[in-house]
C-alpha cells in the first residue's frame, strides 16, 4: 500500500498497519460499549441489535450517532425514580389519613371532655353548685318557724 505512494520503509509499513488494528480494535470496543450501554439504557432488544448494527457498519460514526441519541438515564435510575414517587405517592396519602383521623379523634376528646363536665354539674346539687361557681347567686336561706 505504502509502495503505491513511493514508501518502501519495513518500519513505516509496520507502523500504518498497527494504526490499523488500532483503529479496528478501537472500533470494535466502540461497538461493545454500544452494545453494553444500550442494554443497559433501553428496554426493547430490537433498538439495542439496531444500535450495535449501526455502530458495526458505520465505524465511529454510528457510536457517535448512538452517543447522541441514546435515552438520558439507565433502565435501573428509571425504575428507582418510579417507585421512589409512587413510595412518595403512598407516603402523602397515608400521613393525609393520619392527620384526618387525628383530626377526629380530637373531636371525640373534646366531645367527650365537654360530656363529662356536664355530667359532673349534672351530678352535683343545687348546693354544692353554688359553692363551686363563685360566680353565682346563692339560694335564698329558709327563715326557721
Amino acid at each position: 500500500m505504502l509502495a503505491v505512494l513511493g514508501l518502501d520503509s519495513g518500519f513505516l509499513s509496520y507502523a500504518v498497519t498497527l494504526l490499523g488494528l488500532g483503529l479496528i480494535c478501537l472500533d470494535l470496543a466502540l461497538v461493545y460499549w454500544v452494545f453494553r450501554d444500550a442494554r443497559h439504557r433501553v428496554d426493547d432488544a430490537l433498538l439495542v441489535a439496531c444500535a450495535v448494527i449501526a455502530a458495526l457498519i458505520f465505524p465511529f460514526v454510528g457510536t457517535l450517532i448512538y452517543a447522541i441519541v441514546r435515552p438520558p438515564e439507565f433502565l435501573e435510575d428509571a425504575y428507582e425514580r418510579e417507585v421512589s414517587i409512587q413510595a412518595n405517592e403512598a407516603l402523602v396519602k397515608t400521613l393525609g389519613e393520619l392527620a384526618r383521623s387525628n383530626r377526629e379523634l380530637s373531636a371525640q376528646v373534646a366531645r367527650l371532655e365537654q360530656l363529662i363536665v356536664v355530667r359532673r354539674k349534672q351530678a352535683q346539687g343545687p348546693a354544692t353548685r353554688s359553692a363551686s361557681d363563685p360566680g353565682s347567686v346563692p339560694p335564698p336561706r329558709r327563715q326557721p318557724r
